[in-house]
């Protein structure tokens, strides 16, 4: 009896894991079916369901890849706005595929993607998109070839623009599916000047047809085409009118086929509280100003500011070195340690990947070269061993310090920003101060110096400090702004080092001590 209900068991359990092992093949060999076409009602409760479908194309500082070779993360202002709205606070997955941007329009008539993000609103959209509130917005500038004397001529105003666009001869690069405003719209639209326009899928290919001479003009976004004549080093080359040739307000698109006024009101919303809470002002300075502040301190002006503050320091460290009999490579350190170490201690504090000092070489042969160069003008002139009393070098350094701090003030606002230290009115002025002074307390405590002159009588960091505190103040009160004019902001940096240089050297004129702590 037990052996026969045994058999039983085993045979009901032989019987389950059978059909366990099949119900899966069943399913897959099953005919499949095409499926059939869905109503707009059907595709909006699908979408209920699924991820949200969007699109991306190279559109810095808006979406790009970011990263090395080896791995390239999406990433973006756009792209992070509406991952932190669908994601964050909806709840919904956002999926993103690179896709150009004319074939994204398709896509969201069709009702084979569910969003696109910064639009501007036209006719032609409305029918079949519904539109977000305003999020940011966006102008149109037109660049040209620097050199080039149809451009020139074409770019005096907006009323010589449109001179040429209606009679002249010039070719035009237009990035398909972008919207330009009414006056490059319409330009377009006439076939009689289908000839003079060349077509690209994005607009760094645009401006390299530019660059190429393939076209006399581009059209672009304003902060868009900075940031790529920026990364390209194009700056020479390109310049862009001094004039706007369209703004208006930017929009994320959602499919009429696919999504419903509900979602568009949800997303909405989920931008005001981001708004609200402080996250998309703090987005807004992640993505936008370090290319805009890149964009100011990649130029060759300023990088000459900062050799000439290398110098300054280094001579500084050099002459206490010669003063009190220091080897050689003790006149190394105490020239290096004021030349790079504020920015290696600023760098340790706050985490950072990289310091500065590893990304660039040149600081440090700066004052390698100038700690040879004095040891062998030391030797071989034999009369500046000692320096004449008449002859004075303090007060030349004294300039150019004031130099060097100018620079490195606002170099310490710019990694506060990129490293996102929060809050900036905090972490700026700080990182300023130990980026311009930073070095030199080093120095006097490697050589033991009682005095600590940057500690107890120089009123120097707190110069930085003051200015830093400034241009991160001028900073947040940007981020709110409807758009971001890099002149705008180089005028702010320009402003904020001509203030550290005139207050240095008003202190060293006038012998003032810093404020005792007692």
């Amino acid at each position: 009896m037990r052996s026969r209900i045994k058999r039983l068991t085993l045979a009901v359990l032989a019987c389950l894991v059978v059909i366990c092992l099949n119900t899966p093949l069943l399913a897959q060999s099953s005919p499949s079916t095409a499926p059939s076409p869905q109503t707009p009602t059907q595709s909006r409760e699908v979408v209920g369901r699924q991820p949200i479908r969007g699109g991306w194309y190279p559109w810095d500082p808006y979406q790009y890849l970011e990263g090395s070779a080896g791995r390239r993360d999406l990433t973006g202002l756009d792209v992070r706005l509406l991952r932190e709205a669908f994601q964050g606070e909806l709840g919904r997955d956002l999926e993103l595929s690179e896709v150009s941007w004319k074939q994204h329009q398709l896509d969201l008539r069709n009702g084979l993607r569910d969003v696109a993000g910064g639009a501007f609103r036209t006719a032609e959209r409305e029918t079949y998109a519904h539109y977000s509130k305003p999020y940011r917005f966006e102008e149109v500038v037109v660049y040209r070839r620097r050199l080039e004397p149809i451009g020139s001529q074409a770019l005096q105003n907006s009323k010589t623009l449109q001179q040429e666009l209606d009679s002249g001869s010039s070719k035009i690069g237009l990035v398909r599916g972008y919207h330009y405003g009414k006056a490059i719209a319409a330009f377009a639209a006439d076939q009689r000047h289908a000839r003079r326009i060349v077509w690209a899928d994005d607009h760094e290919a645009n401006l390299r047809n530019l660059r190429y001479g393939k076209v006399q003009l581009a059209p672009v976004d304003r902060l868009v085409g900075a940031t790529i004549v920026w990364r390209n080093k194009w700056t020479v080359e390109l310049v862009s009118s001094t004039f706007t040739v369209f703004r208006d307000s930017i929009h994320v698109l959602f499919s009429k086929l696919t999504t419903d006024p509900a979602l568009v009101k949800q997303f909405d919303e989920a931008i005001a509280a981001m708004q609200k809470d402080g996250r998309y002002n703090r987005i807004v300075q992640h993505y936008l100003f370090p290319v805009l502040l890149a964009q100011t301190v990649g130029q060759d002006w300023f990088y000459i500011l900062e050799i000439v503050g290398t110098v300054a320091f280094a001579l500084s460290g050099i002459l206490i070195a010669q003063r009190d009999d220091f080897s050689l490579f003790g006149a190394f350190v105490l020239a290096l340690l004021p030349a790079v170490g504020g920015g290696i201690i600023r760098d340790l504090i706050i985490n950072r990947d990289v310091t500065a000092v590893l990304r660039s070489p040149i600081s440090l042969l700066v004052v390698i070269a100038l700690v040879l160069l004095s040891a062998l003008l030391i030797r071989v002139l034999p009369k500046i061993g000692r320096l004449p009393s008449n002859l004075r070098i303090e007060p030349i350094i004294d300039v150019l310090d004031a130099v060097a701090l100018a620079a490195y003030t606002v170099v310490g606002v710019i990694v506060a920003i990129e490293t996102r230290c929060e809050p900036l009115l905090l972490w700026g002025p700080l990182l300023s101060a130990l980026t311009g002074a930073g070095g030199s307390i080093l120095r006097d405590v490697v050589r033991g110096d009682a005095e600590y002159p940057t500690l107890r009588h120089s009123l120097y960091a707190e110069i930085a400090m003051v200015w830093g505190l400034g241009l991160a103040a001028f900073l947040n009160v940007y981020a709110k702004a409807d758009t971001y004019d890099p002149m705008q902001l180089q005028t702010a940096i320009l402003l904020t080092m001509l203030g550290v240089l005139v207050t240095r050297l008003v202190v060293i004129g006038k012998r003032i001590r810093a404020p005792r702590f007692r």
